[in-house]
């Protein structure tokens, strides 16, 4: 199984594949907090190198120590504007802020903030569902889960309780049942859990992979616009998120 988003396997050429088998303690920032689950490695952490190169190709600067044309400099001062804005765009939210404990998981999620959100590719909805309509000009919380995931299981009271403080204001919450492992147990599940807004399976991993998914919950937000704003946001940090979201203006 990878956990790739299919734009930088196009775009950049990386491919990373294999295994890993993750055993995990009480509150470990890697997948489940109560068992064994085997997660993957995304993207390796070369975007920022190819990023700079990309940005910084076409600028040279003179052999001469005391002298450099006026268009080079022209050019250097903007590669830097240019680079600089996008730290700043990727650094949005602090970095603590997420469980990506592994520079390869937040350069992954990176590559998908302040872009257009991905498609989802999912199936059997509980709750109504939604449409690209029904979500336009609305914050969306998107918690891709598992079903054997005890972290996971704890949030939904949360995510109930999210969209009923923040519904009127324009919150969506979505659920999605991903992983290899329990999709079978969903209805169940959602039920026993009382999940009390859309959701649906992701029967091929076709999302997961989308949205770079390398541990559960994976929490994604998108803005009013449509834009994903943070990847792999802590649960406990989710509500400070929308409500800033919620605060900007709506296109």
């Amino acid at each position: 199984m990878k956990l790739l988003p299919a734009i930088l396997q196009s775009s950049l050429g990386f491919d990373p594949t294999g295994d890993r088998a993750w055993t995990h303690s009480s509150l470990t920032r890697s997948g489940c907090a109560f068992c064994s689950a085997k997660f993957v490695s995304c993207v390796p952490n070369t975007l920022g190198s190819k990023a700079n190169d990309n940005l910084l190709s076409g600028i040279t600067i003179c052999d001469s120590s005391d002298y450099m044309t006026t268009k080079k400099l022209l050019l250097l001062a903007l590669g830097s504007l240019v680079w600089g804005g996008l730290t700043v765009r990727a650094g949005e939210f602090p970095d603590s802020w997420t469980w990506d404990d592994k520079p390869e998981y937040r350069a992954a999620h990176a590559a998908l903030e302040g872009k257009p959100m991905p498609a989802f590719h999912v199936s059997d909805w509980i709750n109504g569902g939604i449409t690209a309509r029904g979500i336009k000009g609305k914050v969306v919380v998107v918690d891709f889960y598992a079903t054997w995931c005890g972290p996971c299981m704890r949030a939904i009271p949360h995510n109930n309780e999210l969209l009923k403080k923040y519904k009127d204001q324009g919150l969506v919450v979505l659920g999605v049942c991903t992983s290899s492992n329990g999709q079978e147990y969903f209805e169940a599940n959602a039920q026993e859990h009382g999940i009390q807004y859309p959701a649906a399976r992701d029967p091929e991993l076709k999302s997961e992979k989308a949205w770079a998914v390398c541990y559960y919950p994976t929490y994604a937000i998108i803005d009013r616009k449509g834009i994903v704003r943070i990847v792999g946001l802590y649960p406990g940090h989710v509500e400070e998120v929308v409500k800033k979201l919620l605060a900007e203006p709506a296109p």
